[in-house]
């Protein structure tokens, strides 16, 4: 059994000025999500931007076709889904990172942008 090296082993804590996360959140586990605002905490310098894109239940609902889009991804893996932002937000605040702008993109998805306090 070979083990791979971490990434980011030799990324040193708050120097990075930005983090680009495309189409993953709805396609992983929750704890992917968890980790994901977990580790841009510790790397973002403060003032780095965590930009985020994908498809996102806002108030609970969503666009039909991401609905349906959710019980295909759901279907494959009970762990995946289309996450509700509020619930996205409220972990990357629990980890220091404050939306600061929202954006609607083509194909029902959105562009979240958060930066480090």
């Amino acid at each position: 059994i070979s083990v791979l090296p971490n990434p980011i082993a030799d990324i040193a804590s708050g120097s990075l000025d930005l983090i680009t996360n495309i189409n993953m959140i709805h396609i992983s586990p929750w704890s992917a999500t968890l980790g994901l605002m977990k580790i841009s905490s510790e790397l973002l310098r403060p003032g780095g931007i965590l930009f985020s894109y994908g498809p996102y239940k806002v108030n609970g609902t969503a666009a039909e076709s991401n609905l349906r889009f959710d019980e295909s991804l759901k279907s494959r893996d009970a762990s995946w889904g289309v996450r509700d932002l509020e619930e996205v937000v409220k972990e990357a605040e629990r980890q220091g990172l404050k939306l600061i702008k929202m954006v609607e993109m083509p194909a029902n998805n959105l562009s979240v942008i958060y930066q480090k306090g």
